[in-house]
């Protein structure tokens, strides 16, 4: 981990952050969901070590290959529903 630190400026590491903050993935996703902030700061930081070093790029790319942070819960639980159908006593309602 040491490596990647010196390997980004601070002000770099700020630009990162602040692709992080603007797609939702802030500090309360750090308390909810560790995992998902992880790999979104993981794939945002990897982006960068690779070259890409545009703040728009790097969003673009966050937005394509996980979206916004508030729009996972609720893609997951509709990503159940279509595997195992929905709960009966929901299929009861909708007859």
């Amino acid at each position: 981990m040491s490596s990647i630190e010196n390997n980004i400026s601070s002000v770099d590491f700020e630009m990162i952050r602040s692709v992080l903050d603007d797609a939702g993935y802030d500090a309360s996703v750090l308390v909810e969901d560790q995992c998902l902030f992880d790999t979104a700061a993981l794939l945002v930081t990897k982006l960068f070590l690779s070259g890409v070093d545009s703040r728009s790029a790097l969003a673009a790319k966050l937005e394509c290959q996980l979206g916004r942070a508030g729009t996972h819960r609720h893609r997951l639980s509709l990503s159940r529903y279509a595997i195992q159908g929905f709960p009966l006593e929901s299929q009861a309602n909708k007859s």
